[in-house]
């Protein structure tokens, strides 16, 4: 029975363990990780995974600003991929847009207002922006559309 309870505890404290390192290696991929913002400047760093935190919640007129950790350009923006145009506040309908987003003038300047980089960011590069208006933003790479992410403005 002492042989028994100790096979019993042994294979319990193997399962925890192996448990805790699949736990933290998913976490650590930026697949599914959310933050608060506790300062009025956030960081967002952007790897070849995708976005690392993928979510983040702010409060109105706090800057989040992506920075660019992969060898290869990442341009944040608005959802919907191409057109960017799901942050409200701007006006699309202005003239100009950039490889086929309507929240650019031209390439680097965006619309008053326009949740979109207008540019690759190259390799160590950032770029902030500003939310000012309430509600769940979605974003992702216009250079590699498959990878988004969420701001929520309280």
């Amino acid at each position: 029975m002492n042989k028994k309870g100790n096979l019993i505890f042994l294979g319990i404290m193997v399962l925890l363990v192996v448990g805790g390192i699949f736990m933290y290696t998913k976490s650590s991929t930026g697949e599914v990780t959310t933050k608060v913002s506790e300062s009025e400047n956030s960081v967002i760093e952007i790897t070849s995974e995708g976005f690392s935190p993928n979510e983040l919640t702010v409060k109105s007129g706090e800057s989040v600003t992506w920075t660019n950790k992969d060898s290869k350009e990442r341009w944040p923006a608005s959802a919907m991929h191409p057109t960017h145009t799901v942050y409200a506040g701007v006006n699309y309908d202005e003239e100009g847009s950039f490889a086929g987003s309507l929240g650019c003038k031209s390439e680097g300047k965006a619309k008053d207002g326009a949740f979109d980089a207008c540019v690759g960011l190259k390799p160590g590069e950032n770029w902030s922006f500003t939310f000012n208006q309430k509600g769940s933003w979605n974003y992702h790479d216009h250079l590699v559309s498959g990878n988004y992410g969420k701001i929520i403005v309280e």
